[in-house]
Formats: structure tokens, C-alpha cells, sequence
């Protein structure tokens, strides 16, 4: 008998059921993605130039309150300048004087406000470089106290005062110096430079050092230059100068007469 149900032949595949075969996705499928995409990059960008238009209009406003709040400060240092060319009357002068130890006062409370507030000292300390200002010409010396160019001298956490005087403001050791050239000779008293110490605006003077020089005689035309330093320790509102024999004898060229301290 022959056996019909056996054979040699891979079984047929399965025919796939109806409705199981999936279709690609059409082109249109992307595109909730890509604009979500596209809507992200745009409000990103919004957002910078946001940030850009706070910070321009930030700065700008800043620098007008500044300029409004310290124009009157910035006009009397302007006009104190102008006093060393002797554009205006003493008395002017003297107004502007006392203006500016206001304002170096106010400098001076917001500082100690910051350093109560913050438990510590300032981030930098005590320095004055001081250039000496010429004298108008034909005109006699008011003392012996050597004055000095406010517009070109440096000074930080010390006050200017009363044209020939530093007024420190913070204590602690100093490293003070002198340097005063003279170019004409005396004939009754050596040419000398003593840098001076008083304790406030009535204390008693003392000489913190003393330098001399020579030129010889009347008749030499060379310059010599009395130079002197060392350190002190100062307290608050203690005051120091330079004094010489005689002012109308100092060489007042850039770079020859200087007086300054800082802070160790």
C-alpha cells in the first residue's frame, strides 16, 4: 500500500493573517518632532537676546546713577585741578579744599562701614606718592612746607590736608620717605629737609629725620639732593610733612623732589 501522507518537500509558509502587515511611515510623520525642535531653538534664542537687551539697559543705568549721584564730586575735583593753574581766586581755592576733605571723608565712612560689615580690612593698603607742585612764579612761599600736586599724585587710604600735609588713616608701621632737590645755596643756614610729625592739626611737631646737602658755594651751578627714610609706626589723624630751609631754593624739575609712605 502506498503511504500518500510522507514526502521529502518543506512544508508551504504560512500565509500572514489579515490585517498583520504594517505599513512605513509616511513622510509626515516627523514633523511634531521638528517643530518642537525648531520651537525650542527659537525660544532659546529669544531668551539670550533677552538677557542681552536686561544687561545693556542694567549697565547703562548704573552708569547714570553713578554719574548722577557723584557729579557734584567729580565737578569740585575738575575745579580743584584748575586752582593749581591759578585760573581761580584763593578763596575759591579754599572753598574746593574743604570740599574735597568732605568727600575724602565720606571715602573714607563708606570704607569702615564695608570693613565692619565684612570683619576684615580693606583689600589694599595704605600708600601716598606725592609730586611737588610748582610755585607761581614772583610769588613768596607762604612757609617752609613744601606743597604738593594733588592731580598727579597718588594717594590711598590717606587724606591730603591743607596743601603740604598727609593725614594717615590706618595704623600701623610705615615705610616713610624724602627726596628734595636743591639748585641755588644759602649763605647763613645748610640746605636741609626735615620730614615732620604732628599729632592732629594742633599737635605739637616733632622731627621724624633730617637730611642735608651741600652745593659748596654761591658761585657752583650743580643740584644736590637730600634723601631720607625709614619706618615709624602711626596711628590715625597723625599728620607728617616736609619741611626745608627754604622753598624758593628747591628744584622743582619732574622726578627731583617727591615725598610718600605705605603701609607694611
Amino acid at each position: 500500500m502506498i503511504n500518500m501522507y510522507q514526502t521529502n518537500l518543506p512544508p508551504p509558509p504560512i500565509p500572514p493573517r489579515l490585517g498583520s502587515v504594517k505599513s512605513a511611515p509616511g513622510p509626515g510623520h516627523n514633523k511634531p518632532l521638528l517643530g518642537f525642535l525648531i520651537g525650542m531653538i527659537v525660544l532659546q534664542m529669544l531668551l539670550l537676546l533677552g538677557g542681552f537687551a536686561y544687561l545693556y539697559h542694567k549697565e547703562n543705568k548704573y552708569d547714570k546713577d553713578f554719574e548722577h549721584k557723584y557729579l557734584d564730586d567729580m565737578i569740585v575735583l575738575r575745579r580743584l585741578g584748575e586752582c593749581e593753574k591759578d585760573s581761580q581766586s584763593v578763596l575759591d581755592c579754599e572753598k574746593l579744599v574743604e570740599k574735597y576733605k568732605n568727600i575724602m571723608e565720606k571715602v573714607s565712612q563708606v570704607e569702615g562701614k564695608a570693613v565692619k560689615l565684612t570683619g576684615g580690612v580693606p583689600t589694599y593698603g595704605a600708600m601716598a606718592r606725592m609730586i611737588v607742585k610748582q610755585p607761581v612764579v614772583g610769588a613768596l612761599p607762604s612757609s617752609n612746607y613744601l606743597e604738593w600736586n594733588i592731580g598727579h599724585s597718588v594717594l590711598r587710604n590717606v587724606q591730603y590736608f591743607k596743601s603740604s600735609w598727609l593725614k594717615v588713616l590706618q595704623p600701623g608701621d610705615y615705610d616713610i620717605y624724602s627726596q628734595v632737590a636743591f639748585s641755588k645755596w644759602h649763605p647763613k643756614a645748610p640746605l636741609a629737609s626735615r620730614v615732620k610729625l604732628r599729632k592732629g592739626e594742633t599737635g605739637e611737631e616733632k622731627n621724624l629725620m633730617t637730611a642735608y646737602c651741600s652745593l659748596g658755594d654761591q658761585n657752583r651751578t650743580d643740584v644736590c639732593t637730600a634723601f631720607q627714610g625709614g619706618v615709624f609706626s602711626l596711628e590715625p589723624k597723625d599728620q607728617i610733612s616736609v619741611w626745608v630751609t627754604d622753598p624758593s631754593l628747591v628744584n622743582y624739575e619732574e622726578g627731583t623732589t617727591t615725598f610718600g609712605l605705605y603701609k607694611l
